[in-house]
């Protein structure tokens, strides 16, 4: 980076996550402020020195002093973009910084104005979220660098892999689209993983042959199709016990009128957000093969579920392949 703004040239920076600090944590107890209404941890904002829920906008001040223990020893982990940011001030005296994400590009026209002024050279280093990893073309940019590229592709979906490369072979290529050389730098723990590797050097081929093996592996599309059923309801125990019904639905059904279908029912498996806008969250799946039969089998199964009156609390929505 040094070099860069140095030479007059500039460099994107991008990190899939926004915020301060991934959360607070009490160093005596180990409590951390969770939302009220969904089952994470709140994410530090130095701008207004408030944590926050990124999913249903609930926020409350950071407390200087731990409400279980007293202590005031409250420790901010991890980094968001305004972390980021702060950390470019103080590295680099002067620099100027164009930060991109979901709290900076709140207006209509936001959005197009910033990337506009940084076109023009407004900022020596476009700072954000994945809008400043696609269909960027600046002549000017020789460096990109990726902060924390594991954020994504450890988070139990079979879709991770291939988001993590597809985030970091676009911006890599950011970097020396015109007749400047570029340069790209990926910061991971992981530096050896295959998708690691091909993102970096933009194999596409290779990457392939990875993850069409994993897939294979894991019985993920496209070698068969996922079909899951989503139960969400006020009270845990309401929902569990629906999941359960929802599971043994789709069971009979295979042992009476789907013989064919013999497939393994899956769950119930919280979400991995267990908790969204107050309501708790448990999944039921299986996997088959997209055709009439199995439509079938699903439209039965929510049918069944629905006829009976225990179901009036309970909403449940079926999707195949979800993306998260």
């Amino acid at each position: 980076l040094e070099t860069t703004i140095a030479h007059g040239e500039q460099a994107v920076l991008f990190i899939n996550r926004r915020g301060s600090a991934r959360m607070a944590v009490c160093v005596e107890c180990g409590y951390v402020p969770e939302c009220r209404n969904c089952s994470v941890a709140l994410t530090y904002h130095l701008r207004n020195g408030r944590l926050m829920c990124h999913h249903c906008g609930y926020s409350v001040p950071l407390e200087r002093s731990c409400p279980v223990c007293g202590s005031e020893h409250i420790r901010l982990i991890g980094a968001g973009t305004q972390k980021a940011e702060e950390e470019l001030y103080a590295l680099f005296p002067g620099v100027r910084v164009i930060r991109m994400d979901a709290d900076t590009t709140s207006g209509r026209t936001t959005h197009e104005r910033l990337l506009d002024s940084f076109a023009k050279g407004g900022a020596d280093i476009l700072l954000g979220t994945q809008m400043v990893a696609k269909g960027l073309d600046f002549d000017n940019v020789t460096l990109v660098g990726v902060l924390d590229a594991d954020l994504s592709l450890f988070c139990g979906d079979y879709h991770a892999q291939e988001r993590t490369f597809s985030l970091l072979a676009q911006v890599v290529g950011r970097a020396g689209r015109r007749n400047k050389p570029g340069r790209a730098v990926i910061q991971t723990y992981h530096p050896e993983h295959p998708v690691i590797q091909a993102a970096a050097a933009q194999d596409y081929g290779d990457f392939f042959e990875y993850e069409i093996k994993s897939r294979k592996a894991l019985k993920a599309p496209p070698f068969a199709d996922l079909f899951v059923f989503q139960l969400s309801a006020a009270k845990e125990n309401d929902v569990l016990r629906a999941a359960l019904r929802m599971a043994g639905i789709l069971v009979r059904a295979m042992q009476e009128r789907y013989t064919d279908l013999q497939t393994p029912v899956l769950g119930p498996a919280p979400c991995a957000i267990l908790r969204l806008h107050n309501k708790y969250r448990y999944t039921v799946s299986f996997r088959g093969q997209d055709n009439r039969r199995v439509r079938e089998l699903v439209a039965q199964a929510l049918n069944t579920f629905y006829a009976s009156p225990q179901s009036r609390s309970v909403t449940v929505t079926a999707a195949r392949n979800p993306l998260t």
